[in-house]
């Protein structure tokens, strides 16, 4: 089961899934599946301004993925790859967030 809440933690969107189910591949569906509310009228956005994620959301493709969609993300990062780019010195930085 994987769940989507506000900062507040209140739910966003739920999704159930099979036993054994990779975080990873269900992250894309978790994102299409969001309905950020309105205060106001209007339909919901689908598209929140910022994910909080642990570890297990750090690899490189979500973090693509979330670039792509301008979608900010504040998690933590493995220690291997922070090792990983701290050995690959000034070839091993991150590309700039462009909001």
């Amino acid at each position: 089961m994987y769940l989507a809440a506000n900062g507040r933690g209140l739910p966003l969107a739920v999704v159930l899934t099979p036993a054994n189910v990779n975080d990873s591949t269900m992250f894309d569906v978790m994102l299409d599946v969001i309905r950020v509310p309105r205060l106001s009228a209007g339909r919901p956005r689908r598209r929140p301004k910022t994910v909080i994620a642990d570890k297990a959301y750090s690899s490189r493709g979500i973090r693509a993925g979330l670039r792509q969609r301008a979608i900010r993300t504040v998690n933590l990062e493995r220690t291997d790859q922070m090792a990983n780019r701290a050995h690959r010195r000034s070839a091993g930085g991150r590309p700039s967030l462009r909001y």
